[in-house]
């Protein structure tokens, strides 16, 4: 492919602008804000198309840098090329309410879709991308905080172990690693989270084991003392139906009613047989006179039996009423006795209630206290179950424990995948760039290499010298000639190749050999510069 003419009709700083590319190398040169980036930017624009972006990222996007200054509405461009010996026609609008792009072959008139792929497959099929890693040429610089030399070797190893400068392997397995790191961060903070509410469950455990411990021992204590008591309780009663028996066996006047109970139950069992005995023989003189017509003596001597049987019953109930002489003595220290013994009995009663009442306690609180230790025993269980809940890692962190190994695996699939690339790829690639090396140096520098570890190195006069040790001038050599390699071994067609301010630390020396080597190379060179020394060279050959 070579491009024979840019129209900018209207793109950035240009108007109505005719760019021509008459020869196979062509040098667009001009000071600071000429417009090289802008002519840079509308050769990939008419290549690969312009995309606005979408929310904030349009206000400083491509689209927006080089929008027209004057009349945005019509944001238009024209390309005239050659491929594969035919003469084709792009032209492209990028305004948002004309967008269109339109593609003829020149030669027969036949129009071609670019929705439908046709200006891909003119151009070998690459991408954006891969255009700007390949054909799209500028200075080799290194990010913050990493030196010339390491960007060189991670630009390398790109190539070497993945064959597409559009892959950067090392920043995809450093995306990785930082998100790997990020991963195990979280995981820590779960899992010190959950270690944090383990030990505040054991120590709750503890606690409950503690207050266990005490309620055990307090319904022990409890249990002893209250065997104790009732001990006193049933010694207590005891000693009190010991105390009664004995009292009424000692009281004195118990002793008389008894005595005056048994006398009277005697004299009236005497008294009822003799006046029964008086009143029947009465009665049998009484009839006998009566009926044998006594005389009125023994009548009368009948009824004076009988009389006597009444009175004799009569004395037997009375002699019964009166109180006995030994009860009218005794009576009155009996009293007194019985008062004190009534007294003590009162305070044995009152000791007994006491008793009773501490007996009352000590069940109420031994019941109160093992429902206490029913209560810790059913908590320690549930702490226990909440521990065992605790010690199993947790959902989240299962998830993360899956998107570490998924990060693992996606990192070894990389390097597998580029391994395997590396084999088909690196060994054409090393020879390639190797002799091109050797062209642009003069042959100083005859062997290209990038071992095991990408460690990336050159040998001169059979010296093994590593990227650390070169000049800067050389890194951009090496640089070059990796460039040039991976395009030719990359893509059939011979796309245009574009260096933006490429050779600005070269000497010299550097910059007449790349661009000899340059001259006799197939496919366009456009060299954007702010210098005229690579014209002015060019003019030589």
């Amino acid at each position: 492919m070579r491009i024979r003419e840019l129209h900018l009709m209207n793109f950035g700083k240009f108007t109505d602008t005719h760019i021509y590319f008459p020869g196979q190398l062509h040098v667009i040169c001009g000071e600071n804000e000429y417009g090289k980036s802008t002519i840079y930017a509308f050769i990939k624009a008419m290549l690969f198309g312009l995309e606005r972006g979408k929310g904030r990222a349009a206000k400083n996007d491509t689209f927006s840098r080089y929008e027209p200054w004057e009349n945005p509405n019509y944001y238009a461009g024209m390309m005239r090329f050659t491929c594969g010996e035919r003469n084709f026609r792009l032209e492209r609008h990028f305004d948002r309410y004309h967008k269109s792009a339109e593609l003829i072959c020149e030669d027969d008139g036949e129009e071609l879709s670019v929705e439908n792929g046709d200006l891909e497959m003119l151009l070998g099929g690459i991408g954006e991308a891969s255009f700007e890693n390949t054909a799209a040429i500028g200075r080799l610089s290194a990010k913050p905080g990493q030196d010339l030399a390491a960007e060189l070797k991670n630009f390398a190893a790109n190539y070497y172990e993945t064959g597409s400068g559009e892959i950067d392997l090392s920043g995809a397995l450093e995306r990785l690693k930082i998100r790997a790191r990020e991963v195990q961060r979280e995981q820590k903070k779960l899992q010190e989270a959950r270690e944090q509410k383990i030990r505040k469950t054991e120590d709750r455990i503890g606690y409950v084991e503690d207050e266990t411990e005490r309620l055990q021992k307090e319904i022990a204590d409890a249990r002893e003392h209250l065997a104790a008591e009732e001990e006193k309780r049933r010694a207590a009663v005891y000693r009190a139906e010991q105390e009664k028996n004995t009292q009424q066996r000692e009281d004195p006047r118990s002793r008389e009613r008894q005595m005056a109970e048994q006398k009277r139950t005697a004299r009236q069992r005497t008294a009822k047989r003799a006046s029964s005995i008086l009143a029947l023989l009465g009665i049998l003189l009484l009839l006998s006179g009566w009926a044998l017509h006594f005389p009125t003596a023994v009548i009368g001597s009948a009824v004076g039996i009988f009389a006597g049987g009444i009175g004799c019953l009569l004395w037997g109930y009375l002699s019964l009423e009166r109180p006995s002489d030994t009860w009218e003595r005794t009576y009155p220290k009996a009293k007194e006795q019985k008062t004190e013994e009534q007294k003590e009995s009162e305070r044995d009663a009152a000791d007994r209630e006491a008793l009773e009442e501490r007996v009352y306690k000590l069940k109420w609180k031994i019941e109160q206290k093992q429902s206490d230790l029913k209560e810790k025993q059913i908590l320690k269980n549930n702490l226990e179950e909440q521990l065992r809940e605790e010690e199993m890692r947790s959902s989240a962190e299962k998830k993360l424990d899956r998107t570490l190994d998924a990060l693992e695996l996606a990192g070894e699939r990389l390097k597998d995948a580029a391994r395997g690339m590396s084999d088909r790829f690196g060994e054409q690639l090393n020879r390639h760039a190797s002799e091109i090396l050797s062209e642009i140096t003069d042959g100083k520098y005859g062997r290209l290499f990038v071992e095991d570890g990408l460690e990336l190195s050159v040998y001169s006069e059979g010296k093994r010298l590593p990227a650390e040790r070169l000049s800067r001038g050389t890194i951009e050599q090496i640089y070059f000639s990796l460039r040039m390699a991976a395009l030719d071994l990359m893509y059939e067609e011979e796309l245009p190749l574009i260096l933006d301010d490429a050779f600005s630390s070269y000497d010299e020396k550097r910059l007449k050999s790349a661009l000899k080597w340059l001259s006799r190379q197939p496919r366009q060179v456009i060299i954007f510069s702010c210098q005229k020394r690579e014209e002015e060279i060019i003019k030589m050959f």
